[in-house]
């Protein structure tokens, strides 16, 4: 453990002076608007437009129509309804304005968040932070409180919730394989691979998200399928491109993320219990936890649900799902949904210094932690027990159960190269942790 720290400090001075050039450079086109043009809405022209303009690059690139199709996945995606139940749980505002002097350092320089949120390269659109259950924080820079912004990869954290609960029922055995539970990934590269390194982002297949345009690359069509692309037939789906896919290390060796693995476990929770994602969510999550609103659940053209990315709430409502793994789960739900018994597997399941490839290598940049590790589909869980999930785009949740505190942000970012992890951790660790 030693030797490989000692490397992967020197990576990490390496990659830190990288970071230092790239806080000189960072740009973005001169003809984008800055993201508080839509704080307030977008107008009918532009409505127009950007549902007419919408194409399978608007969500990666961020441009102008990206941020409305981020902010109105509805209407230029399928998508399926995650419904909310019962009374609206009220979150206490307790007003902490010093947050925003809470400073960090990524690819804009060394700023305080309110230097970030004015930066408009930041590209942030709303920020919400949460302690002992009361609102201390809430800022929309630039989008309205109700509307669904997409989570991004955020809403991998909700296939690794469903995962874990239908394992504590007894429904989902971890140490079965992929073939066990899907007859129809039998002689596939998928076939004996153990579900829980499926689950933990340890497959071992050739399906690292870094080889994204490669033409003859399964995840390339993989995320065609995903964006709505134009030139794919009516019933591509994600099962075709994923049966693609072939064996690149041995199973459990390392961690290599990719939107597959969520997939795949999607399509075993859908076949254990016989009900599709969205209902599961609806019964086993989002309707027990006092939403404002209802949630939208992208599609694939032959019905699959995107449950790897394309997840769309209001920023209250992600904050809600953030606190159902604090102490102060009673103030938005009237039952506990993750039990205490969650973190000790999350823990145990999350090898410190795992890390490999394009996000492994963003988590060590955007944190400068090295004690962390990954599993249940976040991206880091860190010594301390905090946990984080990024989503394409700069989306953000940060759950830190020791201090009682959650810390969600929906952002925009141009080509999703802007990533600013270390806020969350840094608005915990300066104001909440002693």
């Amino acid at each position: 453990m030693k030797k490989k720290k000692a490397v992967l400090l020197t990576v990490l001075a390496l990659v830190a002076g990288t970071v230092a050039l790239a806080q000189e450079r960072y740009t973005i086109p001169d003809d984008l608007k800055p993201v508080w043009t839509w704080r307030d809405g977008w107008s009918a022209e532009e409505t127009m437009r950007y549902r007419q303009e919408y194409n399978d690059d608007t969500l990666t690139q961020g441009a102008d129509d990206g941020v409305y199709a981020i902010d109105h996945i509805g209407e230029v995606l399928p998508v399926a309804i995650v419904h909310r139940m019962g009374q609206v749980s009220e979150l206490q505002p307790a007003p902490m304005p010093e947050i925003e002097n809470v400073t960090a350092t990524t690819d804009l320089g060394t700023l305080t968040l309110r230097q970030m949120m004015d930066d408009p390269r930041s590209r942030m659109q709303a920020i919400a932070v949460v302690h002992e259950g009361k609102l201390v924080y809430e800022n929309y820079i630039g989008m309205r409180p109700w509307d669904n912004h997409i989570w991004g990869s955020a809403a991998k954290s909700l296939v690794g919730l469903i995962s874990y609960l239908l394992e504590q029922d007894g429904e989902l055995d971890l140490d079965q394989t992929v073939g066990h539970y899907l007859p129809e990934f039998r002689g596939t590269a998928w076939d004996t691979i153990p579900v829980r390194d499926v689950l933990h982002q340890r497959s071992g297949l050739d399906i690292l998200e870094a080889e994204l345009g490669d033409p003859d690359h399964p995840m390339t069509l993989f995320y065609a399928i995903f964006a709505g692309a134009s030139f794919l037939p009516e019933d591509a789906s994600f099962a075709d491109a994923m049966k693609m896919a072939t064996k690149r290390s041995e199973p459990g060796e390392r961690f290599e993320y990719s939107s597959m693995n969520t997939e795949m476990m999607v399509f075993i929770v859908e076949k254990i219990t016989g009900k599709p994602f969205h209902d599961l969510l609806t019964e086993r999550v989002w309707g027990k936890a006092g939403m404002e609103g209802d949630a939208e659940l992208g599609l694939s053209p032959s019905g699959e649900p995107s449950a790897f990315g394309i997840y769309a709430s209001r920023l209250r409502d992600l904050a809600r799902y953030a606190m159902l793994y604090t102490p102060s789960w009673n103030v938005v739900a009237e039952e506990r949904v993750v039990g205490e018994g969650y973190f000790p597997k999350v823990y145990a399941a999350a090898q410190v210094g795992e890390f490999t490839g394009n996000l492994g290598d963003r988590m060590i940049l955007g944190f400068g932690d090295l004690d962390m590790g990954a599993s249940y589909q976040w991206d880091a869980v860190f010594s301390d027990g905090d946990l984080y999930k990024s989503g394409r785009g700069g989306q953000a949740i940060y759950v830190s159960p020791e201090t009682d505190t959650v810390v969600v942000y929906f952002s925009a970012s141009y080509q999703s190269s802007l990533w600013v992890h270390a806020y969350a951790r840094e608005i915990v660790n300066q104001m909440f942790r002693r």
